[in-house]
């Protein structure tokens, strides 16, 4: 029992002790003090932070957002951080990623100074010399979609490729400049057929037992990239949908650390509702398809292209989008929606790789989708001070 208070005395102690660090930390230079806290039962790791940029001006007078980092203000390190722009010229937020325990509050600081030469963890841009693909990556994985100049061509194709990587560095540039990145040279390569598909996430009007799949991307637009996230818009001309005229607008994010995409769909049309599958392609073989009505989401494991290329999942979450059905069938596992006029469709789609060294099998893959959707309905608590 004594050795029971004694325990009790010393995380008291160390709580206090912690708190009384930061404090110390804030006082001694301008500090806008963020408190993050997990009150989740599991940890989280490389979970970004968003804090509007009107918050860290209202602290921090005359912020200039070439002139401001974040530390954690336990031990006064700096962390990698980016400010957003959502595409506009002024700055929208600040973002920086943290690790937490389960039951755990952190205080950071976002201060004024110099920030440091951050690495690079995500990247993306159009490839003109490859039919305008638009290809973008993470230090875990990597994607592509298909531009106009692939239009009307016999390899071209419509659903999100998934580029397998084992390694934390960037490789678009270093694999189309090679022109072979459809072998496994040690990094990881493109072993995943998408064609006239959903790929491995993709969403499209559905009319009787027909995908109705636009034109590819006709203009694109990057919204903020940097060591954190990258985020871009694609934009499609009009196509015909069962008689109406539909456009659409695709914004997609990825944040350094995680496997998953988050997509925001906007869909343009005449009437009341449309209906679209949002889902992924099954190939032919040996795959296993997991519905999951109760977690939103649908993926497929299966063997990738070639000889000895192992085994790949997909997956989509559609998190509160009304869900009509969740369907094994045309060729593809998927969630339909009945999208409704001027009300855009937001999921999460997403890859894993058994050669990556983190999806041993099926089960690991769906649990890490399961894990995602976890996060998402338990966010972390986030306060300015």
């Amino acid at each position: 029992m004594l050795r029971n208070f004694y325990h009790l005395c010393a995380v008291t102690l160390s709580i206090v002790f912690s708190s009384l660090i930061s404090q110390s930390f804030a006082q001694q230079k301008e500090t806008v003090v963020i408190g993050v806290s997990n009150e989740s039962s599991f940890s989280r790791k490389s979970e970004t932070i968003e804090v509007p940029w009107k918050a860290v001006k209202k602290k921090l007078k005359n912020a200039d957002p070439h002139m401001v980092l974040v530390k954690d203000l336990r031990t006064d390190t700096e962390l990698p951080s980016q400010v957003l722009y959502y595409g506009t010229t002024e700055p929208q937020a600040l973002i920086f990623q943290v690790d937490i325990a389960p039951g755990a509050q952190i205080n950071f600081g976002i201060q004024k100074g110099k920030p440091s030469e951050y690495k690079l963890k995500t990247y993306g841009r159009q490839v003109p010399e490859r039919f305008d693909d638009f290809a973008w990556e993470n230090d875990m994985v990597a994607f592509r979609m298909y531009g106009a100049a692939l239009d009307g061509r016999k390899d071209n194709a419509k659903g999100i490729d998934y580029w397998s990587k084992r390694t934390s560095e960037l490789v678009i540039n270093k694999w189309y400049k090679g022109k072979d990145y459809h072998n496994d040279k040690s990094e990881g390569g493109d072993v995943y057929h998408v064609g006239f598909t959903l790929g491995a996430g993709n969403s499209a009007p559905l009319v009787d037992t027909s995908l109705i799949f636009p034109a590819n991307y006709a203009s694109y637009k990057i919204l903020d990239q940097g060591p954190v996230r990258i985020s871009f818009q694609l934009m499609y001309k009009p196509w015909t949908v069962n008689g109406k005229e539909v456009s659409q607008v695709k914004t997609i994010t990825l944040d350094a650390g995680s496997n998953i995409n988050k997509i925001v769909d906007q869909y343009n049309f005449n009437g009341k509702e449309l209906p679209v599958a949002i889902g992924v392609t099954k190939h032919k073989g040996n795959g296993t398809a997991t519905i999951d009505s109760l977690n939103r989401l649908v993926s497929y494991w299966d063997p990738a292209d070639g000889k000895d290329n192992g085994m790949i999942g997909t997956g989509v979450i559609v998190p509160s989008y009304k869900t009509e059905n969740y369907s094994d069938k045309y060729g593809h596992v998927f969630i339909g929606v009945k999208v409704a006029k001027n009300k855009p469709v937001v999921y999460y789609q997403g890859g894993g790789w058994d050669k990556s060294g983190y999806f041993a099998d099926n089960a690991a893959w769906v649990n890490y989708i399961k894990d995602y959707k976890q996060k998402l309905d338990n966010k972390l608590k986030v306060k300015v001070k």
